[in-house]
């Protein structure tokens, strides 16, 4: 597992990382950023600036427990910048809580800084380096494993204090024995790993990840500080390490020494000088650089409720107290232990496209000149080109460049906009008008300067916008006639509650309407001229009914009359 995943679900596509991210080691893959694995430096900058609290820090929490219940004997490294983090005011403190999580042995890391920082000695009094950079920040040894190669050689070819660390007390206890280290870099995650450093360190867990841990065991160091237990070191003059120019100090006096020393602080001034570095003929520095502002105290992984950088460094000074000496406190440790290490070109190979394949990618982003080529940077990318060269690696996404993105949104938005046959105006909450497009100020003679910002009753008389802005409901495909304008309208009237807009639509219905009422009236009139008919069949009917009914009696009398003559003349002959 990568040591910084993402959570997916919270990816919002804002480019922040990649903003600030100084070697462009994220990719936008299906709208999602990405750690490229083999370019990131593990400076941490992408989890403290993501605003979604997308990305997260693989815990070896679980693991360090398993050595516990699988009965090892672990030994735990920790920090020089730990006291300074939780405002430990006395070393006997901390071992007693660790002791009481399961860990065997306790110890500072300064132990194996103070063996690193006599390996610097060395070097400095040998003098064959032209320039010589410490090697122990983990960041700083990945940008210039993966981007400065050439600067290789001037890396000074010693482990770090936590290898160092490692490496003396499994010698000094047992191969088999689990090491963990403690701390607020992110990067000794992956320097761990190094194939070079044999298994020394079985786990690394950060200042965030023990804080979760102690809380959830219900532990705090208060609960120990009245517990005394003697830990056997006291002057350690690396302590000063996780403070910018601790290394520094730790040398003693320089002046013995034929180089210069410089420290700086920050990825983007460790860049600026290595940059520098590998372009001039510099000679004769010894270089502290870390990859933090600040130095270690203000790592990636600071735990969470830690104070202000100020209070940090009083902290570490006032834990460091008497041990301000040059005295070094490693006796116990075997100093025939090789601390040597060599770094290897891990940088891997950018593409560049020629020109026209770049311009072809410009143009894909409505960037046809120079001029068109705005550099804003919101993408995450210094430049345009940059950017676009990005996507030609695949690092990043052709539909990255908000302005084109906001302009062809906007154009899109303004083709509708301006096609639609239908009226459409947009108010605020106080019902004012904030937009009218072309059909809306055609339907209602308005001119657009004139109505925005006027209240939409100067112009309409309806009560729904009101009832929509206060009860919150819609109102659909309602029929409205404006008597002033003579025109009727299907109107839809919308509350746009995250806008805290009223958008009204509008479709002209005035001939429908004028259509409709002819239609009716027509069918009225038919209505109407039918009944007539009916009453007049009506009454032809009985007028023929009554005739033919006084007709029929005549004609009975005259043949009841006749049937009585012809029986009765019968009757007489």
């Amino acid at each position: 597992m990568s040591t910084i995943y993402f959570k997916e679900v919270n990816c919002k596509n804002c480019y922040k990382c990649i903003r600030c991210c100084p070697v462009k080691a994220i990719s936008l893959k299906d709208d999602r950023a990405q750690i490229i694995h083999e370019a990131c430096i593990l400076c941490g900058e992408c989890l403290e600036a993501c605003p979604q609290s997308a990305k997260s820090v693989n815990s070896e929490i679980d693991k360090v427990k398993a050595f516990f219940e699988k009965k090892y004997k672990v030994y735990l490294s920790i920090a020089p910048s730990f006291p300074a983090a939780y405002n430990i005011r006395n070393e006997k403190i901390i071992y007693r809580l660790f002791k009481k999580l399961g860990f065997t042995f306790v110890e500072e890391t300064a132990v194996g800084a103070d063996r690193v920082t006599l390996e610097y000695h060395r070097l400095l009094l040998k003098g064959s380096m032209p320039n010589i950079i410490e090697s122990s920040c983990a960041t700083v040894v990945l940008l210039i494993e993966k981007y400065f190669p050439e600067l290789i050689p001037m890396l000074a070819p010693v482990v770090s204090p936590m290898v160092a660390h490692a490496k003396m007390m499994k010698d000094m206890y047992g191969s088999r024995i689990k090491v963990v280290f403690l701390g607020p870099c992110l990067a000794k995650k992956e320097e761990y790993k190094d194939s070079q450093n044999d298994d020394l360190i079985d786990a690394v867990i950060t200042y965030e990840e023990f804080d979760n841990w102690i809380e959830e065991e219900g532990l705090s160091f208060e609960d120990f500080e009245e517990e005394n237990n003697e830990t056997g070191y006291h002057n350690i003059i690396s302590r000063f390490y996780p403070a910018p120019g601790g290394i520094i100090k730790a040398l003693g006096n320089t002046k013995k020494y034929n180089y210069k020393f410089v420290k700086f602080d920050g990825i983007q001034k460790c860049i600026e000088i290595l940059k520098e570095i590998r372009d001039s003929d510099i000679k004769g520095y010894f270089f502290e650089l870390n990859s933090c502002q600040g130095g270690c105290l203000s790592g990636p992984c600071t735990n969470k409720g830690c104070s202000g950088y100020l209070q940090m460094r009083e902290r570490l000074l006032s834990y460091i107290g008497a041990s301000n000496s040059s005295e070094n406190s490693y006796t116990r440790y075997d100093n025939r232990i090789s601390l040597k290490k060599n770094f290897t070109n891990k940088s891997s190979l950018n593409l560049v496209p020629d020109e026209k394949e770049l311009i072809d990618i410009l143009r894909k982003t409505g960037k046809f000149s120079k001029n068109d080529e705005l550099n804003c940077g919101a993408c995450g990318y210094q430049s345009c080109r940059d950017k676009a060269i990005a996507v030609y690696n695949n690092k990043a996404d052709i539909n990255m460049c908000l302005p084109y993105m906001r302009t062809r949104a906007e154009s899109i938005s303004n083709v509708i906009m301006s096609s639609t046959p239908n009226a459409i105006i947009a108010l605020n909450e106080e019902l004012c008008i904030q937009e009218a497009n072309s059909a809306a100020q055609s339907l209602f003679d308005l001119n657009r300067n004139e109505v925005q910002n006027r209240l939409i009753e100067d112009f309409l008389d309806c009560n729904d916008f009101k009832n929509v802005l206060e009860t919150g409901k819609d109102i659909i495909n309602k029929k409205c006639f404006y008597e002033k304008y003579n025109i009727t309208v299907e109107q839809t009237v919308l509350f746009i509650k995250e806008d805290q807009l009223i958008l009204i639509i509008m479709k002209d219905i005035t001939v429908d309407e004028i259509k409709r009422q002819q239609r009716d009236r027509v069918r009225s009139e038919t209505v109407e001229i039918a009944q007539r008919v009916i009453e007049k069949q009506m009454r032809v009917a009985q007028e023929i009914a009554s005739l033919l009914g006084e007709t029929t009696a005549e004609t009975k009398v005259a043949l009841t009359n006749l049937k009585n003559s012809i029986q009765k003349k019968m009757g007489d002959e």
